[in-house]
């Protein structure tokens, strides 16, 4: 047996922490209302690989969808706008309807995917302000409004910790650019001066206060901070309203780094109120079994190994 060592304690008090029974380790995240808890086995999947280059074709429907999403189209009328787009350009295509319900197939799917995950980072995180910035054409131009306000959220994320989801759109109105987005801002990280400021409304025909921060207003324009409370994140209206023009104009969502979607740690019995069975088992948790100080804050997934099992939950990095 040269070359084999044997351990002392093989069986009892064997060193090794595979053989130990591990705890029961979830992935968690919040619906709304609830944490939900899934039991998390850990598998190896090998991912699919997929070319990044596009055809034409797709490079057009991408075009006519941002059309016809302008243009509110839905049903038939929004089929017929796409094979009268397709069919000028390749009248040869030997299933024009066959390519247009795929793809519309793979964009309902996309859409869910990235909402059901705009949703779960909105509930499990914690936020303050709903914020708007909206684009002067006398300060910049519509590129620039984009590339630098993304570049000076993310150096206020580096440097004082803001953290921040949202999207861009255009006014129905007037067509004028814009930028909504839920920010979470630590205590004394503010910067610039927010002043309170009553003016009229021509969309609403009303007069309206917003809170205007003067750092923002010197660089990029009009933008108000609105004071956000738990209670409205719950009902769930701030979310929904930036769902709703991701719904209307798909365009991509701004995230800044370090937005957990889920969390993983262990769980107990006793922190379970019941179960449920939607698309496999998942499990109700009592309201102060999570914490967003300990459990969310400062959060970062590690990669598991039979080592992290060995702790009670997967600690804040």
């Amino acid at each position: 047996m040269n070359g084999v060592q044997v351990f002392e304690g093989y069986g009892d008090g064997c060193p090794f922490p595979f053989f130990e029974e591990p705890p029961k380790m979830y992935k968690i995240y919040n619906d709304g209302g609830h944490y939900i808890a899934t039991r998390y086995c850990r598998s190896y999947v090998r991912p699919v690989p997929h070319s990044a280059a596009r055809d034409e074709i797709d490079l057009l429907f991408d075009k006519l969808y941002q059309n016809a999403m302008q243009g509110d189209l839905r049903g038939e009328a929004l089929r017929a706008f796409f094979k009268s787009g397709l069919e000028a350009q390749f009248p040869d295509h030997p299933d024009l309807d066959g390519y247009i319900e795929d793809r519309l197939g793979r964009v309902r799917h996309n859409l869910y995917v990235r909402k059901r995950r705009f949703r779960r980072k909105g509930y499990l995180n914690k936020w303050n302000y709903f914020v708007t910035f909206t684009y002067d054409d006398e300060k910049q131009s519509e590129e620039t409004f984009r590339k630098r306000l993304r570049v000076c959220l993310s150096h206020l994320h580096t440097r004082r910790g803001w953290r921040y989801m949202g999207v861009f759109e255009r006014a129905p109105e007037t067509g004028r650019l814009h930028f909504h987005g839920v920010f979470f801002i630590p205590e004394g990280e503010m910067i610039g001066k927010i002043e309170e400021k009553t003016d009229y409304s021509t969309a609403q025909s009303k007069m309206q206060t917003r809170h205007e921060n003067d750092f923002f207003m010197k660089r990029f324009g009009r933008n108000d901070f609105e004071e956000l409370n738990e209670m409205e994140l719950r009902q769930g209206q701030t979310l929904k309203y930036i769902l709703k023009y991701i719904d209307k104009t798909g365009e991509r969502i701004v995230y800044s780094r370090g937005i957990p979607t889920v969390i993983y740690r262990e769980v107990e019995d006793e922190d379970i109120i019941t179960e449920m069975q939607r698309y496999g088992t998942k499990y109700i948790l009592w309201d102060n079994v999570i914490t967003w100080e300990r459990d969310v804050m400062h959060y970062k997934k590690r990669q598991m190994s039979f080592f992290d099992l060995k702790d009670r939950a997967l600690p804040a990095a």
